[in-house]
């Protein structure tokens, strides 16, 4: 979001007064990437300014509509109760959805996804709204196009999930050297005996002489505020320098991986950053992988098919993390060059007893090594989970049922080669 848009926004809602309630929505206009390459000189323009003017009239005089930036617009105005915005917003979808524009194809019409929020006249917070009329747009993406995605104004206090104090303290940890990669080990199960082969490196921060996980909804918070770059950034420099000093642990270990957020992988500044670094460390090929969620890679779908091409020429490698979640999942096994999958963990919470969870992960991993991918299971916490996973044929395990996130020279003692045992 541009802030200036923003804050000019929230201006106006501070300073209006609707009543009794007001219905606010979140528009996102779909595929204007494709507008832009099938339409006429100026296709893409004339879209944003039928839609400015759409949602103008659907606002009317007294409420209000403004283009946040690129192809998101929030609109407010005042309603009589819940029912009616209901109608008011499906009308709107109708009015949207019949903006049309030439192309080489022909006419066609935009798709929208739309999120909303019904806002009380009294002591509204608007800046909460918003950011739920927000996660309801996106909610509204993830259903298809043309969708609709209605979500009741969380209570005061009760928002755990951004939370701008997250950002304040992450900056105070990263500054005060409170902040380290963490290796948790990931298992080879194909063997008779688990082997340590690759490891998943970790943010952990320092807390009363204890490591621990950052606090729930940090990361979050910084996608919502755009700045997970941030943290990723953090984590690159700390893992290439690991792997700069530690070079020889490299033969030991099939890979190492570290995990990068939707909004870092979006962002070209960052990936040609961190391509650069990548190619200046000289890294034997396939030691170095990064992971990035089905979720993210589906929304970013053409971006990351790009990326993972140009860093598997460099020698590295991507996993597909949370595979299973997304609604067409083995299509993307075809589209995205990923050399392994992290099977999505609902799957694995009870596959050592649920017959279709077995059934599931066998069909992941069926499908996955007949696209030349390896598997992966994480949240292994038993010997029965392991031994199931086993039969299924899963390439690699990690868990607490071996090793959680561990300091690094732990992690490198558990790498040494035993002792000769006496004559």
């Amino acid at each position: 979001m541009s802030p200036s848009n923003l804050d000019r926004l929230l201006q106006q809602l501070d300073a209006w007064q609707p009543f009794p309630r007001a219905a606010l929505v979140y528009v996102d206009l779909r595929h204007m990437r494709s507008v832009n390459r099938l339409g006429d000189a100026g296709a893409g323009d004339a879209v944003i300014s039928a839609a400015e003017s759409v949602l103008a009239q659907w606002v009317g005089p007294g409420g209000h509509a403004l283009r946040l930036w690129s192809n998101e617009f929030v609109a407010a105005k005042a309603i009589d109760n819940g029912e009616t915005a209901v109608e008011e917003v499906t009308a709107l979808r109708t009015r949207l959805t019949a903006i049309a524009y030439p192309s080489v194809l022909g006419d066609n019409c935009i798709a929208v996804s739309i999120g909303m929020v019904v806002v009380a006249a009294a002591t509204p917070d608007w800046r909460a709204a918003l950011r739920d009329a927000a996660d309801a747009c996106d909610a509204a993406k993830h259903r298809g196009l043309n969708q609709i995605v209605t979500q009741s104004p969380r209570p005061h206090g009760s928002d755990t999930l951004v939370n701008a104090s997250h950002v304040l303290q992450f900056r105070r940890l990263r500054d005060q050297g409170r902040l380290e990669l963490h290796p948790q080990p990931i298992m080879d199960i194909t063997g008779p005996t688990p082997r340590l082969a690759k490891a998943e490196f970790l943010m952990r921060m320092q807390q009363d002489e204890q490591w621990m996980p950052l606090p729930g909804g940090t990361i979050e918070t910084l996608e919502y505020f755009g700045l997970s770059s941030e943290l990723d950034n953090l984590a690159v420099q700390m893992l290439l320098h690991w792997l700069n000093q530690h070079a020889d642990v490299l033969d030991r270990l099939d890979g190492v991986t570290l995990n990068l957020s939707a909004r870092s992988i979006a962002d070209g500044h960052f990936m040609d950053h961190l391509y650069d670094e990548v190619c200046a460390l000289h890294l034997p090929p396939g030691k170095l992988g990064f992971e990035i969620t089905e979720t993210a890679a589906i929304d970013h779908l053409d971006i990351a098919a790009s990326l993972i091409e140009d860093f598997r020429g460099i020698g590295c490698n991507f996993s597909l993390d949370d595979f299973g979640s997304g609604l067409c999942s083995f299509a993307y096994l075809q589209t995205l060059p990923v050399t392994e999958v992290k099977i999505d963990g609902r799957f694995l919470r009870d596959v050592a007893d649920n017959p279709v969870s077995q059934e599931i992960v066998r069909a992941i991993h069926q499908v996955a090594r007949a696209t030349g991918k390896k598997t992966v299971a994480e949240f292994v916490d038993e010997p029965r989970k392991l031994s199931v996973l086993k039969s299924l044929g899963v390439d690699y395990a990690q868990g607490w049922l071996f090793h959680p996130a561990i300091p690094s020279p732990r992690f490198l003692q558990l790498l040494r080669p035993p002792a000769p045992r006496p004559a």
